[in-house]
């Protein structure tokens, strides 16, 4: 049985991202076309992970800063993902993120009121990292300096401005911790 056109074209697609420049790009990965990488010798990319259509992963290098982004094995994410990185982005194994999700380490300069926004430099706000076996809603937005937990949910449409903790549902602008696990009582528990 012939495989059809889109697939052969993903395929070489497929094919040409692993060999093309990426600092890492582990066996069974997949990005998938459309997507648009800034400087992919700073990306790496785990065992058996997909990232679908039309992400953006904008990594710079701004000054000195050689920036850091990680993606570990068995990471699933969705389309229209944007990360933003001048600094530090971990995403560890088994994460998986939604569609449409926003995620920075910097913002940009606003100090100066002569120039327009995008005239000024990039600043950096803090590495973010998230956690083992998290789950990233749809159109979230995880802003500079933060740490998603272990096996932690970040419900739909939410802004994390501050750490959510292991074993915690959390939603809302600005999110915040609705359930937890407790360990001692072995059970989940509303705040």
């Amino acid at each position: 049985m012939m495989m059809n056109m889109k697939a052969i074209l993903l395929r070489i697609y497929s094919f040409f991202q692993k060999i093309s420049g990426f600092k890492k790009f582990g066996s069974g990965s997949t990005i998938k076309y459309p997507s648009k990488i800034w400087n992919k010798m700073y990306i790496e990319i785990g065992k058996n992970s997909f990232i679908a259509e039309n992400s953006f992963l904008a990594i710079s290098q701004v000054g000195e800063i050689k920036p850091i982004f990680k993606i570990g094995d068995g990471v699933c994410i969705g389309s229209y993902f944007f990360a933003a990185c001048i600094v530090k982005i971990i995403i560890e194994n088994n994460v998986l993120i939604s569609d449409r999700v926003f995620i920075s380490d910097h913002i940009h300069d606003y100090s100066d009121i002569s120039l327009p926004i995008i005239k000024q430099k990039l600043v950096p706000k803090g590495s973010i990292l998230i956690k083992n076996g998290s789950f990233i809603g749809v159109n979230v937005v995880i802003m500079p300096g933060v740490t998603v937990g272990k096996n932690a949910v970040v419900g739909a449409s939410s802004v994390v401005t501050k750490d959510i903790p292991d074993y915690s549902v959390a939603i809302g602008n600005p999110a915040k911790v609705i359930r937890y696990y407790d360990k001692s009582q072995k059970c989940w528990i509303n705040t």
